[in-house]
């Protein structure tokens, strides 16, 4: 059952208003079980986000008067709601709210053990968490206990909430693991016993690791071909994407230098500078207060990404704005390197993420020249669009 709110109407009212409007059941006769958390639908259809609060409720009536809205009911079994037609994410919307998702199962503490430490981490980049957070989520098969397929999704789906919370300002995470859940969600309807589905879990992890490395060496090859055969290339932080289109385009004959920040406060550019020597690739590592400087000089700028927003704006370490911004005023191009996989999904279903201001900052769109992605070079005011067609992949 579904309604609209209407106006500063609180959830919970407009909840119960439909109820009796529309099965004639009063407060009296109804019982709120749980509130689930809010999640959101993208309608391709009509080009709308619908937030979605849900409510369980139980009654002792089961016999129910329709109003005219409605012709016909019939009370069905928990699994048989695959198989009918509904709102949107009305599956999922139950999902949260069969199960206690505020519980800490036994079972599952060494992996939310592991999602604590994730979320900490303040040293390693999007990639190398993206993959760690995989990597947690496809250990829950290990891990749990339970003895039949609903059960098992419902500790995939408890671990799978947690990681979307655990590194907010990192996209991949969000949608690495929502693809992930989406994939079991659809698995988990088929297969035959919890085995089976922890054997899937398994395998749909790794191949989801697998696509994940091959996008990031194709973003990375896609990157190599618009590296200048001479110059300078001006680099902030670290990023692993931006590290093997260096290492491919020395490799190819271009002839270009790096300069690469610090990047306080991690100094992450003095790691980047060390693998860059290590690769026999010239580099010369420059202050972050000089680097303003060494724009006017550079051919190109070329960094990393966190996320990148449905604006085509880009989230990513702490004095990138101001280098982009630099950058655009003395023509020289700006370039993120990045899979689609960082188009942050979440920002387009109205979940902007949130950016830890020590760590990161926002960079606008108009001062990103392009994306180099898998797919080829991305316009910023094209993001969007290719979000829209990620969120069919993707368990919100």
């Amino acid at each position: 059952m579904s309604g609209y709110l209407e106006g500063n109407e609180q959830p919970l009212t407009r909840a119960m208003t439909e109820i009796q409007e529309e099965v004639s059941l009063s407060v009296n006769q109804i019982n709120l079980l749980r509130e689930g958390e809010v999640l959101r639908a993208f309608d391709e259809g009509t080009d709308t986000v619908w937030v979605i609060h849900p409510f369980l409720f139980e009654t002792k009536s089961s016999t129910l008067q329709l109003d005219w809205e409605n012709s016909e009911y019939r009370w069905i079994e928990q699994k048989q709601l695959a198989s009918y037609e509904t709102v949107p994410k009305l599956r999922e919307a139950f999902d949260r709210l069969r199960y206690d998702l505020q519980a800490t199962p036994e079972a599952l503490r060494g992996v939310l053990h592991g999602v604590r430490e994730l979320s900490g981490d303040r040293i390693h980049g999007a990639n190398f968490l993206g993959r760690q957070a995989l990597e947690l989520l496809s250990s829950v098969a290990q891990a749990s206990d339970v003895k039949d397929t609903d059960a098992l999704f419902y500790h995939l789906l408890l671990v799978f909430l947690r990681l979307r919370r655990a590194q907010p300002g990192m996209a991949n995470l969000w949608n690495l693991t929502g693809k992930l859940l989406q994939l079991i969600d659809r698995e988990r309807i088929t297969v035959a016993s919890v085995d089976e589905l922890k054997t899937r879990v398994k395998e749909l992890s790794q191949q989801i690791g697998e696509e994940t490395a091959a996008a990031s060496e194709n973003a990375s090859r896609n990157t190599a071909q618009i590296l200048p055969q001479d110059g300078v290339v001006l680099t902030h932080s670290y990023s692993s994407t931006v590290l093997r289109s260096l290492e491919l385009g020395f490799k190819s004959g271009r002839a270009f230098q790096v300069c690469a920040t610090e990047s306080y406060p991690g100094m992450e550019g003095k790691q980047l500078a060390k693998d860059l020597i290590a690769l026999g690739i010239p580099v010369r590592l420059v202050a972050d207060s000089v680097v303003h400087s060494i724009i006017p000089r550079a051919s190109l700028v070329l960094v990393g990404a966190d996320s990148v927003l449905k604006d085509g704006s880009l989230i990513h370490k702490i004095g990138t704005e101001k280098i982009a911004i630099t950058a655009k005023k003395n023509g020289i191009p700006f370039c993120s390197s990045c899979e689609t996989a960082k188009f942050s999904a979440q920002d387009l279903l109205g979940e902007p993420p949130t950016i830890p201001q020590d760590l990161f900052d926002l960079t606008p769109a108009e001062s990103v020249s392009n994306y180099i992605t898998e797919n080829g070079q991305v316009e910023p005011a094209c993001v969007e669009k290719l979000m829209k067609n990620m969120l069919k992949e993707i368990y919100s």
